[in-house]
């Protein structure tokens, strides 16, 4: 069955080469579009076609000039007077005073079906699960338990780091999340991503992952979500499982997302928790999600 404009949709057997009514369906829309498929990323580790060319070595009694140009990048950054530290200490996003220019939406653009809330962001206070770091915060919802087969992103506006192209910058944010895991393989969960270019093309921020978002997209019984696909973090590494208390994570960015447009996107999305077409009675099966809190930058 699928939930659309106020009936029940019964999905039935292939007549003709066309699907009928015959399997029940919960909302939720097919993944995004997203620019990093087919991207590779392993956690931790940065990925940089320059790191296939062989280094020269420097000769007997002469300088390592690659050792000295880091040591210098390494200085400039760190030093509280540089351009890119004075630059990185004027950016910070606690949202006490609003968006602050964040967004947020459905993660492949696609309309839901009535009385289905896929996208899941909200701006305020938490009175459900683990409290905002500061007053206010981003959340997946704030005042009770997310729904299943959603999926949403919040991105920030564009962000100039110029000042430190060619430096080490890190994205420094405090969050707390719980999600829900269906079974040993698959899981809710939520990634981040940068971008260079004003959200052209995005890519995994570098550090260390829980583990990798793999969303249950049916259930058995003919539960399913609608139009499943990616989901937008499908099979990519993330935040999964439970840290219900507030810490403060540090991720590299990519070489190319430090620039004069440089956009930060947290996406999450749900997969099917329990047998319902109900988005409220869904929620029993699921936790409080993710909450996104002062959002700034840092040099190494």
């Amino acid at each position: 069955m699928r939930f659309l404009g106020g009936s029940l949709l019964v999905l039935g057997p292939l007549v003709s080469g066309s699907l009928v009514l015959g399997v029940l369906a919960v909302g939720c829309a097919e993944g995004a579009t997203d620019a990093t498929d087919g991207e590779d990323f392993d956690a931790g580790r940065a990925v940089d076609a320059a790191t296939s060319a062989k280094p020269v070595e420097a000769g007997p009694g002469e300088p390592d000039a690659k050792a000295d140009a880091s040591k210098n990048d390494k200085d400039a950054s760190s030093n509280p007077d540089s351009p890119c530290a004075k630059a990185l200490a004027a950016i910070m996003f606690d949202f006490e005073s609003g968006a602050q220019g964040w967004t947020h939406g459905i993660s492949d653009g696609v309309a839901p079906p009535p009385a289905w809330p896929y996208d899941p962001w909200a701006l305020g206070i938490a009175s459900a699960g683990t409290k905002c770091a500061s007053g206010v915060c981003f959340g997946t919802e704030l005042t009770k338990n997310y729904a299943q087969c959603q999926r949403g992103f919040l991105a920030s506006p564009s962000i100039d780091l110029s000042a430190c192209t060619g430096q080490s910058v890190s994205l420094v944010f405090e969050h707390a999340y719980a999600f829900a895991d269906i079974n040993a393989t698959t899981r809710d969960g939520g990634v981040v991503e940068v971008s260079g270019d004003d959200g052209a093309s995005w890519q995994l921020a570098k550090g260390t992952y829980p583990g990798m978002v793999a969303i249950n997209p049916s259930r058995p019984g003919g539960y399913q979500c609608t139009q499943p696909s990616s989901f937008g973090v499908n099979g990519k590494q993330g935040f999964v499982g439970s840290q219900p208390s507030t810490t403060k994570v540090s991720l590299e960015l990519p070489s190319t997302a430090v620039s004069a447009k440089t956009r930060v996107r947290f996406s999450f999305a749900s997969g099917v928790t329990s047998s319902t077409v109900d988005p409220d009675a869904s929620r029993a099966a699921t936790d409080f999600g993710w909450r996104i809190d002062n959002v700034g930058f840092a040099t190494k």
